[in-house]
Formats: C-alpha cells, sequence, structure tokens
C-alpha cells in the first residue's frame, strides 16, 4: 500500500460506514482491483462483482438486493466510470447514485517500485535499484506499462540468464518503444 491506494484500502477496511454498505472501485487495468477485492471478501464475508460495467443492470440490482437482504457489503469493480456503464434500470441508477464511489488513480513511484518487485520476488528474482531509477525517469506511470515492462524484463533475463539490471531495463523499454512505434505506423 502507497499513498497511491491508501484511501481505497482504508474504505475497505470500513466498509460498515459506507452508504448503503455498497461501494464502486473503478480504476485501470492491472490497478489491483480484484486482488483488493479478494481480500475484502475474506475478510468481511461481503459481496464482489468484478467488471460490473459488462454486466447486465437486472443482475446488479438483483445483487445490490441479496446483499442488503444477507446484510452484507457490496463492492462493485470496474475499470470504467458508472456514468459509461450505460445503466438504464432508474431503481439501480439511483442505488449506484447513492454509494460511494472510489477511484484508483495512477501509480505513484513507490507503488510502480513495489509492482515490480512483487512482480520478481514472486519468480524468486530481484530488480536492481539502477534498473528501477532508470526505468521511473523514462516509462509511462500506469499498471498496465509495469506488467507489460515486468514481463519484458523477465524474458529479457531468461532468454539472456542475468539478473533483471540496468542493462535489462534499458533493452526491455526499448523493446516497448520499439514495438509501440511500429503499432503507431
Amino acid at each position: 500500500m502507497t499513498a497511491a491506494n491508501a484511501e481505497v484500502h482504508r474504505q475497505l477496511q470500513h466498509w460498515q460506514d459506507w452508504p448503503h454498505h455498497t461501494m464502486i472501485l473503478t480504476g485501470p487495468e492491472a490497478s489491483g482491483k480484484t486482488t483488493m477485492a479478494k481480500v475484502f471478501e475474506a475478510e468481511s464475508a461481503g459481496l464482489c462483482l468484478d467488471d460490473a460495467a459488462e454486466h447486465e443492470d437486472i443482475e446488479i440490482f438483483h445483487l445490490w438486493n441479496r446483499a442488503n437482504a444477507e446484510h452484507k457489503p457490496l463492492l462493485l469493480l470496474s475499470a470504467k466510470p458508472v456514468a459509461e456503464w450505460g445503466v438504464t434500470l432508474p431503481d439501480l441508477k439511483s442505488r449506484l447514485a447513492a454509494s460511494l464511489h472510489l477511484e484508483i488513480g495512477a501509480p505513484d513511484q513507490a507503488m510502480i517500485d513495489g509492482l515490480f518487485q512483487k512482480y520478481f520476488a514472486i519468480r524468486g528474482l530481484t530488480i536492481s535499484e539502477d534498473a528501477l531509477r532508470y526505468l521511473e525517469k523514462r516509462m509511462i506511470r500506469s499498471y498496465a506499462m509495469v506488467r507489460q515492462l515486468a514481463q519484458k524484463m523477465d524474458a529479457l533475463a531468461i532468454e539472456s540468464k542475468k539478473p533483471i539490471n540496468l542493462a535489462i531495463a534499458k533493452s526491455a523499454l526499448a523493446l516497448f518503444d520499439a514495438e509501440n512505434e511500429k503499432a503507431e505506423t
């Protein structure tokens, strides 16, 4: 947890204070919504709906009613803000409007560093401090970018049989830039 998602974590721990015991959590792809929801479900015995924007109004409406009938908190997740869900059911619109809305913003540097370290730790690897500092000044600050670069660095490290160092980071970023440039033409 960093300043980038501290309020989300705080709210997930204090679900009893949510208006109507419902929170809508939006944020970009790979920002940790699903991971946070799994922890929330385990700790609160609440109900979650991932990709809520992709579900029918009536399904969300029934889940809302079920959560209230069972006195459970409800967490709705989406990459899109509610205004873009295309909700047409008036009763659902009013319920969603009365809910707590939180958005996960862009990752701060502490979050980016932590995500890279977590990604590599799962694989029994580490990323050097100079590689992190190099990427910090050059990469797009997004959760998806962290994931894409980590995957590229992982593949390059395996291919070269070297640790994740500055040279690997430079190569991964150059590959990413070249792929994007090619895609744009």
